[in-house]
């Protein structure tokens, strides 16, 4: 059975009701086999990304990791980045846009501040499409958890998207408390930043437009794209759907 066959014989309903009950490393098993040489694990090396690239390594430590700097990357988080790939001795796609930092500015100057979506259009979601097509992926693995914020609340465990490849998201049921445990028990590190109250990190422009501190009581995106009804750069909603 091809590839093709395998994505159009996948029944989701069951999955997600199986997967419901599973261990991540399980979910994380699964999936390697299934998809064979075909799958990545998508990494932001954002406040807790450590607990997804452990999972996927412990399965397959050659697995491909994909990362978009955008250019406008927090020093804390390129240090954070490299820090993992030593530790973990990943696999790590790098990614960029096909317009460096300068450049972009001169030709579209602040774009973040009047129209972020087109921003994180640009920066963020064209790289990561290119990076699955460049590496002919069928599925590929993500850190999201329904906890994090009300967008995420119901993502499902396994979906196909827009582009029909298939995503897994085999720790959507944690919550705080097991990342920070399993963090613990691995002695693996939260993002430096975490400390300052930057509980989601993203880009860092020249302002904390697009990612500020966290006020006690928030959701741990609450401080994404401030003065914007926005909390997702677009990789989890562009085009398929799914609200997430």
């Amino acid at each position: 059975m091809s590839a093709e066959d395998v994505r159009a014989d996948l029944d989701l309903d069951a999955l997600n009701a199986e997967f419901e009950h599973r261990r991540a490393l399980d979910i994380v098993d699964w999936a390697v086999s299934t998809f064979d040489g075909r799958i990545a694990v998508s990494s932001s090396f954002g406040a807790d990304s450590a607990v997804m690239l452990h999972l996927c390594t412990r399965v397959r430590p050659d697995i491909p990791v994909i990362t978009v700097d955008t250019g406008f990357l927090f020093p804390e988080t390129v240090a954070f980045r490299d820090r993992l790939a030593e530790q973990l001795g990943l696999n790590l796609k790098i990614f960029r846009p096909r317009m460096d930092r300068a450049a972009f500015l001169a030709e579209h100057g602040k774009m973040w501040r009047v129209n972020p979506d087109a921003c994180c259009a640009f920066n963020k979601r064209e790289p990561f499409d290119r990076a699955k097509r460049e590496l002919g992926l069928h599925a590929w693995f993500t850190g999201i958890r329904r906890e994090q914020s009300r967008t995420r609340k119901n993502a499902p465990i396994i979906e196909k998207g827009f582009d029909g490849l298939i995503k897994v998201c085999p720790i959507a049921t944690w919550t705080a408390k097991d990342v920070h445990y399993y963090l613990q028990e691995n002695g693996l590190p939260y993002h430096p930043l975490r400390a300052q109250g930057f509980l989601s990190i993203g880009c860092q422009p020249e302002e904390d437009y697009c990612t500020k501190r966290v006020e006690p009581g928030q959701d741990p995106r609450a401080g994404r794209w401030a003065g914007f009804d926005k909390t997702e750069c677009g990789l989890h909603t562009y085009g398929d759907g799914s609200g997430i």
